[in-house]
């Protein structure tokens, strides 16, 4: 892929000097005269680094740094300056506030100009490199490999932040606890696959069901949780049976055989806010209720809802 330089600068010639120059190397260069014009354009599309004069009309180049920088981090700056501009302050400061390199005018010679795009080039893909490796990191550490729902550990990371947000705004929050009825038999029966197979068609069920600012994570085992956010215990009632009905209606089938899956669920929620730690054991003791009462069928902390 081509890199994209966006180069600031109110010398025309030296502008066409430039685009010419790095646009023979294979980049992709865009030249403009108004630091104004060239940091809209850092809005609207994506530039790999940036090349200002350090005495702009209307903004200095400094201050594009500190913009650009504030923008994306990753972006690289190089900073001309005229040699009565330059200096040691100067240069201090535009390294100190990130920038790639610092050049001298007149560019008798673009060599050093050559190498220095490469070097911030090269230091820009490194920083998306790791950016991605980080992303992925993250990715796996916040999402169960298997269903692709938020792991036990995210999900109560998130669910934290929501109650603190559920408290500060006076704001209802539920809880649904989720079990897959019989996922033992069904593995006996039928192996193991099948039964990560149910684990996913739950899954995919569970995140369906519910909005994308709820979460659906799973606790271990057959079991899910789903945190549902600025929802009150009778709508949360409304909800779970909804995902009870859908789980048990909707056809699930391994090795051309169709298998019946159904779900208990534990309803637990509150008008305000309370600790994660009691909100998930009345989910849980309502799950509990569920499967005693012969399971395929919704309970709540509070009252009965017939499955």
């Amino acid at each position: 892929m081509k890199t994209c330089i966006l180069i600031l600068d109110a010398d025309t010639l030296l502008l066409q000097l430039l685009e010419k120059a790095l646009g023979k190397a294979g980049h992709q260069v865009t030249g403009v005269g108004d630091p104004v014009q060239g940091l809209r354009l850092l809005d609207e599309q994506s530039f790999d680094l940036v090349i200002t004069d350090i005495n702009l009309p209307r903004l200095g180049g400094i201050k594009v740094l500190e913009m650009v920088k504030a923008l994306d981090e990753s972006i690289e700056v190089i900073i001309l300056a005229a040699p009565e501009e330059e200096r040691f302050e100067n240069a201090l400061a535009a390294l100190r506030l990130g920038a790639s390199d610092f050049l001298l005018k007149p560019l008798r010679n673009l060599d050093e100009l050559m190498v220095s795009v490469e070097r911030a080039l090269e230091k820009r893909s490194l920083a998306m490199s790791i950016r991605q490796l980080s992303q992925n990191l993250e990715r796996m550490r916040s999402t169960d490999f298997l269903t692709r729902v938020c792991t036990r550990r995210y999900f109560f990371e998130r669910m934290s932040v929501e109650l603190l947000r559920s408290k500060r705004y006076l704001k209802a929050i539920s809880c649904l606890m989720v079990d897959i009825d019989h996922l033992g038999q069904i593995n006996q029966a039928h192996g193991t696959p099948c039964g990560d197979q149910v684990l996913a068609h739950v899954a995919r069920i569970l995140t369906e069901s519910t909005r994308t600012s709820d979460i659906v994570g799973r606790y271990g085992g057959e079991e899910f949780i789903v945190a549902l956010i600025e929802t009150k215990p009778d709508q949360a009632q409304t909800a779970a049976e909804n995902v009870r009905k859908v789980v048990e209606s909707r056809a699930f089938t391994f090795g051309g055989q169709q298998i019946p899956v159904t779900v208990s669920i534990g309803v637990a929620g509150s008008e305000e806010a309370v600790s994660i730690a009691e909100i998930v054991a009345q989910a849980a003791q309502a799950l509990a209720e569920a499967k005693r009462a012969g399971r395929n069928c919704v309970r709540t902390a509070q009252a009965r809802v017939s499955g």
